[in-house]
């Protein structure tokens, strides 16, 4: 896996999912244990299976994550992820590599 073509994914992902995010929405989707997932074809033409889902924080926050991995995961590689922490109001408290 090209981890800086996955990085790119992620980050891009993330930053559009922050755009259209819903807190009523990611909180029945966390409540659910929903995960949501596509395959892309990064710039370097390799393959990637992104992973969308949504962790419980402190006081109602909630943790997006994103996941990016090899379409058919190897053993020993872990994916690389990007996250925000979303507040019941709908703003943002961080975003960590």
């Amino acid at each position: 896996m090209n981890e800086q073509a996955a990085a790119e994914i992620a980050e891009d992902y993330l930053s559009r999912w922050r755009r259209v995010a819903v807190h009523d929405e990611l909180a029945l989707m966390e409540e659910n244990d929903d995960k949501d997932w596509v395959n892309v074809t990064g710039k370097d033409g390799s393959s990637y299976k992104i992973l969308f889902y949504v962790l419980p924080e402190a006081d109602r926050a909630l943790r997006l994550v994103v996941a990016v991995n090899d379409r058919v995961p190897r053993p020993n590689v872990a994916p690389v992820t990007r996250t925000a922490v979303m507040r019941p109001d709908g703003t943002y408290t961080a975003v960590r590599p």
